[in-house]
């Protein structure tokens, strides 16, 4: 199928130009954009078989579960506290929270897709975006004529809905001890001016849809009254709380958002995501999932899992660790090896100062190591990256360039919820970076499980193709 999709587009290079436009048009026209810049979306589909969606769920499952158990574990031992490398007023916020089941009900986890399954690189469980931009830009690609032509309409897009996360949310509520309403007001909360904003609106036009009093709402501007115990907006009083701010950004303006965080604590209010979703959040916690010394605290078979899936990370400071059975002396073992290793910011995002050992000069490596040990960066196997050949409109023909592939997977409450594909010529792969972003199709249908009833998203299963 992706085959008769290339040969589409070379046969009509014009119409080709038209469709790559039109793309990119449409997601500006429905405001998406990063850092003040719109999205660049390719027409490169990655084509998911029944079997990788089958193995995209194992993983994000299991990283999922263990992701909270390194949570609960922080919240019940000082040592892991230190050890998942929070500040003490994130360690504040996140201890404050209202107890709740799930610590990450929204996430997204990148991984390089191998013939071997998917290789684990990133994580965000703070508050990730892209998940229903992801499935507007799915959808619309499909109904391109040159998508229809090669049979692309015919397979199911991989990103979840908005629909999915309203069900979600509404899960959350229902389960919670603070829910007190049958229709709860909603509010979706991040400061002004933030890029995502558009996608927002999106989840709120959803909820409005179903009946509900829904909006987007600044943490600055709400009120906590004390005698009824209620977080209000404009006299309205609002029940459930989607927190897409990040915690670090709530902890910085704390001052100023004190009514919210004091809502968050003590009112009637229930919270998804909660903030102690961010003690998952810095990158040393895949130090406690690929260290020996952590293993005694997981089942032999989420150990052999962690170890297939999740690469070697340790923080990056003067010790001595274990690294594949054996002990080593870190700094000088990672100094000589740049073909073996990544640095990365502890609590980083958008592949900002990630350093790949193999795309590096011996001294220019020399000299990076030695900022992430003073800046506590983190020091990761490296994944070999994935290259990806796509169809490129160069003038009056199509031709096929390589670029290099990451998938990024949405967990909604610990479950897969479909992909993002991500294609750069930077080998570190992010659109911050300059990279694009591709539709994700599913060949054969959806076949998540768990019911939204037990808190986690519906899964439809099928054999046969959409009409």
């Amino acid at each position: 199928m992706r085959e008769d999709f290339i040969k589409v587009l070379k046969a009509n290079p014009v119409r080709a130009r038209e469709g790559d436009a039109a793309l990119t048009a449409m997601l500006r026209e429905r405001g998406f954009r990063m850092d003040g810049k719109s999205l660049r979306a390719l027409q490169a589909p990655y084509l998911m078989t029944s079997n990788e969606v089958r193995e995209m769920t194992r993983s994000v499952r299991m990283i999922s579960s263990l992701l909270e158990q390194v949570v609960q574990l922080a919240l019940s031992s000082v040592t892991f506290m230190e050890q998942v490398g929070v500040s003490p007023n994130l360690e504040e916020l996140a201890v404050s929270d209202a107890p709740s089941r799930l610590a990450i009900e929204f996430a997204r986890y990148d991984f390089i897709p191998t013939p071997g399954g998917p290789r684990f690189l990133e994580f965000n469980v703070d508050s990730p975006a892209g998940g229903v931009f992801s499935n507007v830009l799915d959808t619309e690609f499909q109904k391109i004529d040159a998508a229809r032509e090669a049979g692309m309409h015919t397979t199911f897009p991989s990103a979840p809905t908005a629909e999915l996360y309203c069900d979600a949310l509404l899960a959350a509520y229902k389960e919670h001890a603070r829910a007190t309403e049958e229709k709860p007001n909603v509010a979706v909360v991040d400061f002004d001016g933030t890029p995502t904003l558009p996608e927002q609106q999106l989840i709120v036009d959803c909820l409005q849809a179903r009946g509900l009093q829904a909006a987007v709402i600044d943490p600055r501007e709400f009120e906590f009254r004390t005698q009824d115990k209620g977080l209000y907006h404009k006299d309205t009083r609002y029940h459930l709380i989607c927190r897409r701010a990040l915690v670090p950004e709530l902890a910085r303006r704390r001052v100023l958002i004190a009514p919210f965080l004091r809502a968050l604590r003590y009112a009637d209010v229930v919270v998804v995501n909660p903030l102690r979703s961010r003690l998952a959040g810095n990158k040393g916690v895949l130090e406690i999932l690929t260290s020996v010394a952590f293993d005694r605290f997981f089942t032999p078979a989420e150990n052999q899992e962690k170890t297939r899936l999740l690469p070697w990370t340790r923080k990056l400071v003067e010790r001595k660790t274990d690294y594949l059975g054996r002990e080593i002396d870190l700094l000088p073992f990672v100094a000589s090896r740049p073909d073996k290793f990544v640095l990365k910011p502890g609590a980083g995002f958008g592949g900002e100062d990630v350093i790949l050992g193999p795309h590096c000069d011996k001294d220019e490596w020399l000299k990076r190591v030695d900022e992430a040990v003073n800046q506590q960066g983190v020091v990761q196997e490296y994944v070999p990256v994935r290259e990806y050949v796509i169809p490129m409109v160069e003038g009056t023909e199509v031709i096929e360039q390589k670029k290099y592939l990451t998938l990024g997977a949405f967990a909604i409450r610990g479950e897969y919820a479909g992909c993002i594909g991500r294609v750069s010529d930077d080998p570190v792969v992010n659109v911050r970076r300059g990279g694009g972003v591709v539709p994700v199709l599913e060949l054969g249908g959806r076949s998540k499980t768990g019911p939204i009833e037990a808190a986690r998203p519906r899964r439809r299963r099928t054999t046969g193709r959409r009409p």
